[in-house]
């Protein structure tokens, strides 16, 4: 009996394993998905959704990479779940507007950062770009900024529902003996009295607008008819918010709860006889209308071998892919370029094409940079139209899309643009540095210009701006690397700032500061402490020798040294190819060696740095459980049946011991 409780224990185990790690595995990892109360909307949906549905729109536009929508997401949620209850009258979706797909629609809606919440009515046309909320720090304050909208357009709602339509304006005396007095009167009559800058009775009437035999009015206790009302029906002006019930063949009374809130009245509510839960709960399908082109994704990235990629060094496909990014979509987010914006483009292009033979890319990139360069040089104004157009027919523009290689992550809104946009700006500082660029201000003009005017996570952008103004730029302290520390320092700020504290950092892959001790032995060195009483603290407290940090730098992103693989085999050179013996050299076999000697590699082994996935520990975990299961399976059985050899004790004499 024994025996099969202990093998139907390892089954049952085995199974709860395989279940969890297949419900794990297939669940869509995004920041929104099937088990929110939200419409997923996009490219193909979102104009037919607003303008054919009968109810107004709340609809937040995010990128799935952007820090400030990873912790903005648990707030919209929980919103959306709160009032999912209204959706006859406000339904709740979000636009991903990383996807190339939604890019038309962004652009068109002007969302040119995020997360971006927009309110729309239920009479929509196409030029409406939506009434923008801008309290987005909680859900409470965004249901108190949507409820003045709602209420201004509830007139105009396509009401199609074999219920009353919901009125938030509070009710006169002459309305509530009217429906008193009707003979067709609704089983349950609830008058909510409140102060006329509560919240409260907008909610509960929009709560319970989808429930049957109920109908909530709100009443001012303030105005002339609500004072004649509260005399009506003997309501204790000092005791407000009160809600009376009125039930056919009932006498009015005061709703008795526990505390005075929306919740616990919706609650009590909902128990009345043929009143019940309400019957517009969400339930819209999940939209994987997703951009396919570059093949399915494997975490954020088309690359199907992550084992395969060095984590210590920096491709080219990751900058040609933030390239791509930048131009298609962030600055292809402005129906159109001038001013500031244009300034910050030509600006950035600039310091590309000043790095001449050390460009940070293909040839066939630094001819498409020197050519848009021109093209922009006299241009004050540039529509969208004309820009992307310019971009389709270039030659050379950089086609990589998802190419995410060493900024590559397991989790689809993890790293990924972010990783490939600094990658970008630490291979030009260093090409600036290389080419002994004559403006020492150049890539600091062009990097931070088109940060705060382009980069679409806002929060993020603020956060820079805060930055760059405690990290100073000092060209005079060393005019040829000062681009490069500079960028090396303010990143390492933002990796401590993060480091623990966003839910966007990848557990697979750190914000550490960098160089770690591993890459760099030589770029840190313990501080020098003159009193004993911090001698403990020595080992901790470290100081960086900034002379290797820039020969770090240099070998790892000078473009000889960026690796080109999974690039299109066309055209892989990038920079100056060095050559052994007439022939190229494929610069994934170039080392990165430490300055202070030529035999010490900068780079981990990868046969000592496995990079294992969540499915790998699953895997071991799963052979592990079922080896132990096995083992005790064997062991019940060689002990009930008494086998000799395997089940005697052994008695250790003297002789045996030594």
């Amino acid at each position: 009996m024994s025996e099969l409780l202990i093998l139907k224990s390892c089954i049952v185990l085995l199974i709860s394993f395989i279940l969890t790690f297949h419900s794990a595995k297939c669940e869509k990892q995004d920041l929104y998905g099937n088990s929110d109360d939200v419409c997923i909307l996009d490219g193909t949906n979102l104009k037919h959704t607003l303008l054919n549905q009968s109810s107004m729109w709340l609809v937040e536009y995010y990128s799935s990479w952007c820090g400030t929508c990873h912790e903005f997401a648990p707030i919209y949620k929980k919103l959306a779940q709160d009032i999912s209850e209204w959706s006859y009258v406000l339904n709740v979706g979000v636009v991903d507007c990383s996807e190339k797909v939604n890019l038309e629609n962004c652009r068109n809606m002007s969302i040119t950062s995020t997360p971006t919440l927009r309110l729309y009515p239920s009479v929509w046309n196409t030029s409406d770009i939506g009434k923008s909320v801008e309290k987005i720090v909680s859900a409470q304050k965004i249901r108190e900024e949507i409820l003045p909208f709602v209420d201004e357009e509830l007139p105009n709602l396509k009401w199609t529902h074999d219920l009353p339509a919901p009125i938030l304006k509070p009710i006169t005396y002459k309305e509530v003996m009217e429906h008193m007095e009707a003979d067709d009167r609704v089983l349950h009559f609830v008058l909510i009295f409140e102060e006329p800058d509560s919240y409260m009775g907008k909610e509960m009437i929009l709560d319970m607008s989808s429930c049957s035999n109920i109908l909530l009015r709100r009443v001012d206790v303030t105005s002339a008819d609500g004072l004649v009302i509260a005399e009506k029906f003997s309501i204790d002006m000092r005791a407000v918010p009160q809600v009376m019930l009125s039930t056919i063949s009932q006498q009015p009374r005061v709703v008795d709860v526990n505390m005075k809130t929306r919740y616990f009245y919706v609650y009590q509510l909902e128990l009345l006889p043929e009143v019940g839960k309400p019957k517009a709960k969400l339930n819209w399908q999940f939209s994987n209308n997703v951009d396919t082109s570059q093949g399915p994704l494997n975490g954020n990235s088309n690359i199907k071998d992550h084992m395969s990629i060095n984590w210590e060094r920096s491709y080219l496909a990751d900058i040609e892919s933030a390239m791509n990014y930048m131009f298609t979509v962030e600055v292809s987010a402005n129906k159109k370029l001038d001013g500031k914006k244009l300034e910050a483009v030509k600006k950035l292009v600039e310091a590309f094409v000043q790095t001449k033979d050390h460009f940070p890319g293909r040839s066939s990139t630094r001819r498409f940079m020197e050519g848009l360069n021109g093209w922009l040089a006299d241009r004050s104004s540039i529509h969208y139209d004309v820009w992307s157009a310019y971009l389709q027919s270039a030659k050379g523009f950089p086609k990589a899309n998802h190419m995410w290689v060493g900024c590559s992550s397991d989790q689809p809104t993890l790293r990924g643009y972010p990783c490939g946009l600094w990658t970008m700006f630490h291979a030009l500082s260093v090409a600036c540095s290389n080419a002994k660029v004559k403006d020492s201000h150049l890539f600091y003009d062009a990097m931070t210009g088109y940060i705060l005017n382009f980069f679409s996570c806002l929060e993020c952008r603020k956060n820079f701006g805060k930055e760059i103004q405690e990290i100073e730029f000092d060209s005079e302290a060393d005019d040829q690397h000062a681009s490069m520390l500079w960028l090396w320092r303010l990143h390492n700020s933002v990796n401590k700032r993060l480091h623990n504290h966003s839910t966007t950092e990848d557990q697979s892959h750190p914000k550490l500061q960098f160089p770690t001790e591993e890459d760099c032995s030589h770029c840190q060195h313990p501080a020098v402490v003159a009193s004993k009483k911090f001698n403990k603290l020595k080992d901790h407290l470290r100081i960086w020798d900034e002379q290797y940090v820039v020969e770090y730098l240099k070998q790892r992103y000078s473009v000889q040294n960026l690796l080109n693989d999974y690039l299109d085999d066309d055209e892989i050179a990038v920079g100056e190819p060095e050559l052994k013996n007439g022939k190229r050299i494929r610069l994934r076999n170039l080392p990165i060696l430490d300055p202070s000697s030529q035999q010490h590699s900068y780079i981990k082994s990868p046969l000592f740095s496995p990079s294992l996935t969540s499915i790998d520990f699953n895997l071991c975990l799963f052979f592990w459980i079922t080896s132990l299961c096995f083992a005790l399976y064997v062991y019940h059985n060689v002990s009930a049946r008494g086998i000799p050899y395997l089940s005697r004790k052994i008695v250790r004499t003297p002789s045996t011991m030594y």
